[in-house]
């Protein structure tokens, strides 16, 4: 059929950027439009797939150049509308409707600030959407070929290469949605116990546990691969060769697209790659002087480098010595909490427990017995347990919004902390070998005035004060929690993220945060929610 609404005469100059938006398979995807021609179709190859039924393999030609985007049907049996009408080839502006079978689909025109990536996630166009299965379009691609397995590769490594840390999460989600896995986990298999790192999908770690030490035992004897089944299903797992040394292992569960010698030599390549990109020790102690401590950061923390951090750091280096109490002041969100756990991981301690506590949110008239706990018969009916101080024993006490802490109830703290003893509801004094850290959103020294804080117990608590900046005065440290807030959300959601765009991030940085990071990481995860996939 001849297109009754021709190309529009005249050439015009492209837009800065093009893309095409609709809902495939139920999900609301964007197509990026590149100069040149971009096919469209239902199987891999195409530019832009549209893995529906009625759309053909090769269906449609986009051709953007000197001339504007031109459309053009390719022979499809189903035929390509434009604004509701059946055409051959035309000329499209933004706000034109393309109908490509039964997928409907709006070029919209971007400025360069929505598409710029400021941060980038992959390099490349948006990551590939997998065609038709074989059995419902002739021509597609089979997972067993090479190049699926290669895409996969592809895939992962470009979570695995980012800075400044690995995105082992998103690269092992990614892995256990391109392979249709139920679940996928990187485990550590060690003289004594099998320790998962990282898991994703429907399978709890606790329950994988069980599969993983039967295959830490059966491969003692150097076997790198094994199969295994689970609850009916196939279990996959690689380890490294290790000798007595720890092993890294990584496994899969659930019936896979590839079969279980293709998927072994997958597991083998994916596995050496994450033994390369995963964090070893930021401060390795071997180049460290005798008795000189380093910081030493969890997994997944933000490490920032403004200049506001970078002197916090400097100043929390000296407290790794010794039991000397901290006071951490800051508004609500900075991380105090972060910053009183590295404390602890770095210290001398470390082996011992954290224990935060609350102060604001436990009712007044039972913060006494959930501080100093409750002795045996101390009531009818009340069962003898420990309170947080004896939970913490050995280790570190960290009392969140210690300025809230009711005034009745300061006394006791202050005692328990120069005896080094705390007195449980109807029970002797017991000893206590604990850390204190505090921390308070409040200004203390106004409550001081006002009558609502003891002078005393400040001065006990505050051996050193540390002023945790908000996030509005460290702003260079905002792109480094974008970005890891996205890769993390992503993972959680399954979604494929290319990036944060240079007007997204403009966005961020203008903005004053007052909620402070959990603030920006709350926002972050709405976002990454309401992002289309890819």
């Amino acid at each position: 059929m001849s297109d009754p609404r021709p190309a529009r005469p005249g050439p015009g100059p492209a837009p800065p950027s093009l893309r095409l938006r609709g809902e495939v398979g139920g999900v609301v995807r964007h197509h990026a439009i590149g100069p040149g021609e971009s096919a469209i179709g239902s199987v891999a190859g195409n530019a832009i797939v549209l893995p529906v039924r009625g759309v053909s393999r090769r269906h449609a030609l986009l051709t953007l150049g000197s001339d504007g985007l031109i459309l053009e049907d390719l022979g499809s049996k189903n035929g390509t509308l434009a604004n509701g009408v059946r055409i051959q080839r035309t000329r499209l502006e933004p706000g034109d409707e393309v109908r490509i079978g039964p997928v409907l689909l709006r070029l919209e025109a971007l400025d360069a600030a929505d598409v710029d990536i400021a941060i980038p996630f992959r390099p490349g166009a948006s990551p590939p959407v997998p065609g038709l299965p074989p059995d419902e379009t002739t021509g597609a691609a089979s997972a067993e070929d090479g190049g699926f397995a290669l895409r996969v590769v592809e895939d992962v490594l470009a979570r695995l290469a980012v800075r400044p840390e690995p995105d082992l999460a998103g690269g092992l989600g990614r892995l256990r949605s391109l392979l249709g896995a139920r679940s996928a986990a990187l485990f550590e298999l060690t003289r004594s116990a099998t320790v998962i790192h990282v898991s994703s999908g429907e399978v709890a770690e606790l329950t994988l546990h069980k599969e993983l030490q039967e295959f830490a035992r059966t491969s003692a004897g150097g076997s790198t691969v094994a199969a295994a089944s689970f609850a009916g299903e196939p279990l996959f797992a690689c380890a490294l060769q290790g000798g007595h040394a720890d092993r890294l292992g990584l496994a899969v569960w659930g019936e896979l697209r590839l079969g279980p010698s293709e998927t072994q030599r997958l597991l083998r390549v994916l596995l050496g790659l994450a033994d390369l990109f995963r964090p070893r020790p930021l401060h390795p102690t071997g180049g460290a002087r005798p008795g000189v401590r380093s910081l030493v950061f969890p997994e997944g923390y933000v490490l920032g480098d403004s200049p506001a951090m970078t002197s916090l750091y400097e100043q929390m280096q000296p407290l790794l010595q010794g039991d000397l109490p901290v006071l951490l002041l800051g508004e609500t969100g900075v991380g105090k909490e972060h910053l009183a756990a590295i404390l602890h991981k770095s210290s001398a301690r470390r082996g011992g427990p954290f224990v935060p506590v609350n102060c604001a949110a436990i009712p007044a008239d039972l913060l006494e017995a959930e501080m100093f706990g409750i002795g045996k018969g101390a009531a009818t009916g009340v069962a003898e347990r420990k309170g947080r101080f004896q939970q913490a024993a050995g280790g570190t006490l960290f009392l969140d919004e210690i300025g809230e802490m009711p005034l009745p109830l300061q006394p006791k703290l202050l005692r328990a902390l120069q005896e080094k003893e705390v007195q449980p509801v109807g029970a002797p004094a017991v000893s206590v070998d604990i850390r204190v850290i505090a921390a308070t959103n409040s200004d203390l020294q106004r409550r001081m005035e006002d009558g609502l804080f003891r002078r005393d117990l400040y001065y006990r608590v505050a051996g050193f004060v540390l002023h945790v900046p908000p996030l509005r005065e460290r702003k260079e440290d905002v792109p480094a929690f974008v970005e890891a807030f996205v890769r993390g959300f992503a993972s959680e959601t399954g979604k494929a993220v290319r990036g944060v765009t240079v007007k997204a991030l403009r966005a961020l940085l203008d903005y004053g945060w007052p909620g402070n990071v959990r603030e920006l990481q709350h926002e972050v995860r709405r976002l990454v929610y309401l992002c289309p996939d890819g």
